[in-house]
This record gives C-alpha cells, structure tokens and sequence, in this order.
C-alpha cells in the first residue's frame, strides 16, 4: 500500500524535506552519479553546470553536501569528528549524521525548506537547492539513490572516533582480494608501494577522515576533471574497495 508522507533528512548543513507519494528511490536515480553530486553537484560530471552566478567558489564547501555530512555521512560522528570550521567551510555537527536515514528515503520529489539560505550566505543552515542555479531533478534524484543504496564505508568497518587519527577495523578483510584489487585498479597512478609522485597514500590516510573519503572516491570518482573515475578505478563493489583499503592499510 503506498503512502503519501513527509521525510526530515539533513543534506549539506541543513535540512531536506521530502515530500510527496512514496517511490522507489532507482526509479530515475543513480547512486553511483548521486556519490558525485555528493562530493560537488556544481561539477559536469556530476551533472552540475558550475556556480551559481556570483558565487564566491573558494567558498565551495558552503556548497557541498560532504563538507558537513562526511563522506561516510556521519558527519561528527565519523571521519569528521575533528573538522574544524573555516572561513572557507563550515563545521559538520552531531545532528549532521544521516545513518539511521540511510535506505529509508523512497519520496521522489525533494522540497527544499523555505528558510534554506542563500548560496552566498555562509552558515551552517543548508542552502535552498531549489534556487535558481540549484540542483536538478535528476541531480535530486541521484543523491537520493545515493543515500538510499549507495555503498558506504560504514557498511564495511567499524569506526573509532576517539582514536586520533580515527581508526577503521575492515569487516572479514580479504587482504589477497585487496592486493590483487590494489595492483589492478591503484598501483599505476599511486605505484605498488603507495607512495605515487601525485600522492603519496602513505601521508593522505595517516589523516582523520581520509579512509571515509578514499573508499568513497574508490567507488564512485574523484569528481572535477580527476582521472580516477569510477570507471578507470575498477567499477569497484563496496566490499572490493574495503578490501584495497585493508590492504593499503596492512602495508602502508
């Protein structure tokens, strides 16, 4: 039996209301194109056409749904918990986790709050989206797929927020899995010992978060112009990208 309900979900230092008759959330959305929204709609890739007109873009993470949600979106609670807010970004807080939420948003049509802020307004109050130069319907639908189905680095390891930096224990890790996954997919752009001229993985994961945003970027793209694709990483499974980043944590 359907049902016509309304749906509170932080999306981007604020709030979503989702409204409207209950569908599933893969009737139009991608998840995998909805990570990319995640990390910047306002990219091409992910069908985004850039700022909204004015828009101070050093100020980008005002804009961004993982600057305050993480990209685990635990927000606080996960590989954020030590972010710390910026002229340039705003601060995730705890009411910025959306994991209990995950896998039960099925409205397809998101309203955004009429006091959602401006885009050149920087607080931690989430923008109006539907504003002129906001996301799509489909970009809407995307990210709602993304929320609901999308691989998160919280389904394959337990977080430990008091460890600093935060720590990540692999669920049933496949460390020969990861390393022939590493040495298919990685070594070519980061070399087999991790420590690639573009970016030395040794120092990126030492940091607070890093695992959350590389399983994340593993699965779906770095997003901008990158080179690291989802496509050119693999078209890697949730679980295969837990398995690289045992791996890389093992030997790293």
């Amino acid at each position: 039996m359907r049902k016509s309900y309304i749906i509170v979900i932080g999306i981007a230092a604020g709030i979503f209301f989702l409204t409207g008759p209950a569908c599933s959330a893969d009737e139009g959305g991608d998840p995998f194109k909805g990570g990319l929204v995640w990390s910047n709609w306002t990219n091409a890739v992910a069908g985004g056409s850039g700022y909204p007109k004015g828009y101070d873009s050093s100020k980008k993470d005002f804009l961004r749904c993982k600057a305050c949600h993480g990209w685990d979106g635990l927000g606080a609670k996960g590989g954020y918990v030590r972010r710390s807010a910026k002229d340039s970004r705003p601060n995730p807080s705890t009411g910025t986790d959306l994991s209990a939420k995950f896998g039960s948003i099925t409205s397809e049509d998101v309203l955004h709050s009429e006091k959602g802020r401006k885009f050149n307004t920087f607080s931690l109050a989430m923008p109006a989206f539907g504003q002129k130069g906001g996301l799509t319907k489909q970009q809407v639908k995307d990210v709602v797929a993304f929320l609901n189905k999308g691989p998160k680095i919280g389904e394959f390891a337990t977080l430990d927020i008091s460890s600093k930096p935060v720590s990540y224990t692999f669920n049933k890790p496949d460390l020969e899995a990861g390393e022939n996954l590493y040495k298919a997919n990685c070594a070519n752009c980061h070399n087999e010992d991790g420590d690639g001229a573009d970016m030395s993985l040794k120092k990126y994961f030492g940091k607070d978060g890093k695992y959350s945003e590389g399983f994340h970027k593993a699965v779906y793209g770095a997003g901008g112009k990158s080179e690291m694709t989802r496509k050119e990483s693999g078209n890697l499974t949730g679980k295969q990208a837990s398995d690289i980043l045992t791996y890389i944590q093992a030997n790293f």
